[in-house]
């Protein structure tokens, strides 16, 4: 595979960073009504890594995933990117934090319209070149696909892989997985994995990934963040967190994960 868009994300974005910290949340609490989400969240994910957050159903881990890109707004508490308030600016914020779905958002139309919806974010993606689209859609493993094919007649895996295509146009330094492979076949879901990887190395992602799939995500996140309750009951990597029983506090078998929420 070949990495042909290059970019410098400082450039991009010339936020403050302190000690290579993008995401720093301090007692961060979530409540619906008279629910508490998520409660007393604090940690930090630094430039690069590749964190998984895992948790039976309800615990929180979709409310977490959203309060990223500012989906989700926490009740208390403070959440900032690069040093600054995470609210202080949506469009830029959107455009360096890119989503992938369960479900990719597939609009009517072509491949070529598809990836220049991006533009929402970004107005220059709008003058791109077919060449450079075909890039894009090159790094994701769409070799063959024609820009002028329909994209909602694309399989399910190559409608992610558009998806994924669509997001790296807009040069994002972050990548959230909200269950990006839980609709596809172990094979298929492996190998669009192993391309976010290497992605996330080439061009020095942060991903941060919401999975059911428990073994799937411990071939490739260095850190995991589990939650129970809404509450972060174990922050470290799998090895540690399995002899400290965190799994199975929070209602987890080592080799299971619930249906995610």
């Amino acid at each position: 595979m070949s990495y042909i868009i290059s970019f410098c994300l400082c450039d991009i974005y010339n936020w403050p960073m302190e000690n290579g910290v993008l995401f720093r949340f301090e007692d961060v609490h979530l409540r619906v009504e008279d629910k508490h989400i998520l409660q007393g969240l604090e940690f930090n994910i630094s430039k690069g890594e590749f964190v998984a957050v895992i948790g039976a159903s309800g615990a929180g881990k979709s409310s977490l995933l959203r309060m990223f890109n500012a989906l989700t707004s926490p009740s208390t508490g403070n959440i900032t990117f690069r040093g600054i308030e995470i609210d202080s600016d949506i469009q830029a914020l959107r455009k360096n934090v890119g989503v992938l779905f369960q479900n990719p958002v597939v609009f009517e139309g072509t491949v070529r319209e598809n990836l220049l919806i991006a533009g929402r974010w970004d107005q220059t993606i709008s003058q791109t070149l077919d060449h450079e689209i075909l890039d894009a859609l090159d790094q994701v493993g769409l070799v063959n696909i024609k820009l002028t094919h329909h994209a909602r007649d694309l399989s399910g895996g190559e409608q992610q892989r558009l998806a994924l295509a669509r997001t790296l146009l807009n040069h994002p330094q972050v990548l959230l997985l909200d269950e990006p492979t839980s609709n596809l076949d172990p094979k298929l879901a492996r190998e669009i994995m192993d391309q976010i990887e290497e992605l996330r190395e080439a061009l020095n992602l942060t991903v941060i990934a919401v999975s059911h799939d428990h073994m799937l995500m411990r071939r490739y996140a260095k850190r995991v963040i589990i939650l129970s309750h809404g509450k972060i009951i174990g922050d470290g990597d799998f090895k540690t967190l399995d002899k400290s029983h965190a799994f199975e506090d929070a209602g987890l078998l080592k080799n299971e994960v619930n249906d995610a929420t």
